[in-house]
């Protein structure tokens, strides 16, 4: 009988540390980039908003393509570590240069350069993340060691999101300059510096301690945007647990972009963005560790569904609480951050899809199927900084100004109530996955003899 092919303790352990040097450059860029663009740069909010849906929408084929030719690769270091070395320099490096503007958002050339920065930079966190988050798939044949690769990429991400919304106004207002009371163009450059070298020898740390154990059997096809796209959308569970993401993306990623206004207008204190922003992250942390149990007693889906009906409950009371009632608003804060683990769960599903897929057609599809993941974090983190925005800008924001009551509910309505409804939405989405943790046990178990068969 074979034994699995298991991850080493240190694998596990520094896998966390990829999503935690993403989110230090993705992150801070989806946290901060639009209110840079607004206040800072004077770009009009229909540039940045056309200009974040551009991006995605090029993402729509740039995400698969990389995926696809993750999967190609072939090299003594496997197929997915080699773009993760290859591509954190230049992730940090367009991190920094989405936070700069040498022309000024009231010219044509102002507008570009925010169009191409932020275009390279999606790009780069495409090659490093799509083939990062396609190794927690071939890491390992056991589900409960797969279970616990997701779970410290979630302590890792939200571990990030601490530090990165912990200190993020701090830093940006000592490098602005003494007695800054708002944030100004050099703050928010130097501090995405400072990520960006953080950022580096995380990624290295993943590259040098894991392996890719689960391998393809034959040689690669030949790349066909035709045969990658139809193995995404004739994968029935990828494309379920695809609708998922990006509505708990949507919800979770695009709040993020649109939080900073909230607690600077609505709670009126610049400073409190690292409160209000760290909470959530802390919560999530505290309850990673309770995960892994969590999914083996309900199931990964009922697991991933109650988790977002919760956090939809935490953003509810956030959204009633007036303003100046900040008990109400922290203890709605803390019940969205604790139970912030649906990550996790939605990860192992995309593993599952994968796993369905070579079942069923002999096809492995890891790098396409975690495309979906890394498309559905930008589409999600796009719509919250382009939508949210030109909303904002419909209920009467106006830059660096004294907002209207009507301004300030609706800055309220977009931040907490529109995501609250996006995560019971996908809540409900997932009903349509039909497949138990058993069923998935008993098709990785026909998947290892398969194998087997083969290697004989």
């Amino acid at each position: 009988m074979k034994t699995e092919k298991m991850a080493s303790t240190a694998a596990v352990i520094c896998y966390g540390f990829g999503d935690l040097a993403s989110q230090f450059v993705w992150t801070f860029v989806g946290s901060y980039l639009t209110i840079f663009y607004t206040d800072i740069v004077g770009l009009a909010p229909i540039a940045a908003s056309a200009i974040m849906m551009g991006a995605r929408i090029w993402d729509a084929f740039n995400d698969p393509m990389m995926g696809a030719i993750a999967e190609r690769t072939r090299s003594r270091f496997g197929r997915f570590r080699p773009w993760i070395a290859f591509g954190c320099p230049f992730l940090a490096i367009l991190g920094v240069l989405t936070f700069t503007n040498p022309f000024g958002g009231g010219s044509a050339a102002g507008v570009i350069w925010a169009a191409v920065t932020y275009i390279a930079a999606g790009m780069v966190y495409t090659l490093v993340n799509i083939p990062y988050g396609a190794m927690a798939a071939v890491m390992t044949e056991d589900t409960n060691q797969r279970n616990k690769i997701n779970t410290s990429r979630n302590i890792g991400m939200n571990l990030g999101m601490v530090i990165v919304n912990g200190c993020s106004a701090t830093l940006m207002l000592k490098f602005s300059g003494a007695g800054a009371e708002v944030a100004n163009g050099r703050g928010y450059m130097m501090t995405a510096v400072v990520y960006g070298i953080l950022s580096i020898p995380l990624f290295l740390a993943v590259f040098f301690t894991a392996r890719e154990v689960v391998q393809p059997s034959g040689e690669p096809a030949k790349f066909s945007a035709v045969d990658t796209i139809r193995n995404l959308v004739t994968n029935k569970y990828l494309m379920i647990v695809a609708l998922i993401m990006l509505l708990q993306m949507t919800a979770f990623m695009g709040r993020i972009a649109v939080a900073a206004y909230y607690v600077i207008y609505c709670l009126g204190s610049f400073t409190m963005i690292a409160l209000i922003m760290t909470i959530p992250s802390l919560g999530a942390i505290v309850g990673s560790f309770f995960a892994p149990a969590l999914a083996k007693k309900l199931g990964t889906r009922n697991a991933l569904m109650g988790s977002m009906l919760v956090q939809a409950a935490g953003l509810l009371i956030m959204y009633l609480a007036p303003f100046d009632n900040m008990t109400m608003v922290l203890v709605g804060d803390c019940i969205f951050g604790v139970f912030n683990i649906g990550f996790a769960y939605s990860l192992s599903l995309v593993a599952d899809s994968v796993d369905y897929m070579e079942w069923k057609t002999g096809v492995r599809t890891d790098g396409t199927a975690y495309a979906t993941y890394g498309l559905a974090t930008k589409i999600g983190n796009a719509i919250g900084g382009s939508a949210g925005v030109l909303l904002l800008a419909a209920f009467g924001y106006v830059a660096n100004a004294e907002q209207t009551p009507a301004a300030m509910n609706g800055i309220n309505t977009v931040v907490n109530l529109i995501p609250a409804i996006i995560f019971i939405l996908a809540a409900a989405a997932c009903l349509l996955w039909d497949k138990s943790d058993k069923d998935m046990e008993d098709i990785r178990e026909e998947l290892k003899a398969r194998r087997g068969n083969i290697d004989q």
